[in-house]
C-alpha cells in the first residue's frame, strides 16, 4: 500500500507548476530584489509581476495589499500586527506570549 502523507500542517508538497516557475530563481536569479544591481533589478521585476498576478487574482486594490513573508510565523505577526494597526481604536493589548514563537510574542 502507498503511504499517504497527512501532516499538511507542518509542510506540504510543493505543485510541479511552482517548482518550474520558480527554479530559476534557485538557480540563476538569485539577486536580492531590493539591490539596484544587475541581479536585484532582475529579481525586482519578476517580484513586481508576481504581486501584480497576486493582486488581481485576489482582486486587491493596491499592489501594497499585498505582502510577501518568508514563513508562517513572519505572517502570522504581520497579520497580527496588521490588525492591530488597522483598529488601533480598540486599545488591544497583548498579554504574555503563550504559545506564541518567539518572533510573534515580540513583534519582529
Amino acid at each position: 500500500m502507498k503511504p499517504v502523507y497527512l501532516d499538511n500542517n507542518a509542510t506540504t508538497r510543493v505543485d510541479p507548476a511552482v517548482v518550474e516557475a520558480m527554479l530559476p530563481f534557485f538557480t540563476e536569479h538569485f539577486g536580492n530584489a531590493s539591490s539596484i544591481h544587475a541581479f536585484g533589478s532582475e529579481v525586482g521585476k519578476a517580484l513586481k509581476k508576481a504581486r501584480s498576478q497576486v493582486q488581481a487574482l485576489l482582486g486587491a486594490e493596491h499592489d501594497s495589499e499585498i505582502i510577501f513573508t518568508s514563513c508562517g510565523t513572519e505572517s502570522d505577526s504581520t497579520a497580527i500586527l496588521s490588525a492591530l494597526k488597522a483598529q488601533p481604536e480598540r486599545n488591544t493589548r497583548m498579554a504574555g506570549d503563550g504559545g506564541l514563537h518567539r518572533p510573534q510574542a515580540h513583534g519582529g
